[in-house]
């Protein structure tokens, strides 16, 4: 595995805010990463669209999940960390998101087995400094502050863990699984990530 970010990123029926993420992604500064977008049931006509107007290529994979599953896209991230997971991180995301130009960048810095980082959350959430929605997080490892999409971990850690449960807070459950495994962690103070 070289030192590359897998990034997963569950879809469903998203179109021009899943083209703002995929984007996100194709402007980082380092080119060290790989993006599959699993759409959760087939959406032939999605890729089409991705496909004839460039946003797919060899480092930017649309993979159509045979049936749609319904359930918040964790069956997909259970599927994708075993099936497409390969290089030294992964990284869990929703298609509606977008990252910081140096997210990855700032990651690769550092070789730790779990690093996170701030984001602006959509959710009105009391954790957000505004307590309102598009607030500023200070993301902590304990549950309600914390999102998937802050979180990079060793791939062979989250494989380890695997990605099993279907619950609303299956996120944190995943976490929890990690942290029971008692990684080396890091936490970068800057927001990388804007959570829709």
């Amino acid at each position: 595995m070289k030192d590359s970010i897998d990034i997963i990123s569950v879809t469903y029926g998203q179109n021009e805010n899943l083209k703002c993420f995929i984007n996100s992604i194709k402007s980082q500064y380092n080119p060290n990463w790989k993006l599959y977008l699993i759409h959760d049931g087939p959406n032939e006509s999605l890729k089409n669209d991705l496909l004839l107007n460039g946003y797919l290529n060899e480092k930017v994979l649309f993979i159509e999940y045979p049936e749609r599953t319904n359930n918040f896209g964790h069956i997909l991230r259970g599927w994708g960390i075993k099936n497409l997971a390969e290089n030294q991180y992964v990284l869990l995301t929703n298609g509606d998101n977008y990252y910081t130009p140096n997210m990855v960048d700032e990651v690769l810095k550092i070789n730790s087995d779990l690093i996170y980082f701030n984001c602006i959350h959509s959710h009105k959430n009391k954790t957000n400094n505004n307590k309102s929605s598009y607030g500023f997080m200070n993301c902590e490892l304990v549950r309600s502050k914390i999102d998937m999409g802050c979180v990079v971990v060793k791939t062979n850690l989250a494989k380890e863990v695997g990605f099993n449960d279907i619950a609303y807070d299956s996120d944190w459950l995943y976490f929890e699984k990690l942290l029971s495994l008692s990684p080396k962690i890091s936490k970068i103070d800057k927001v990388l990530f804007v959570h829709n």
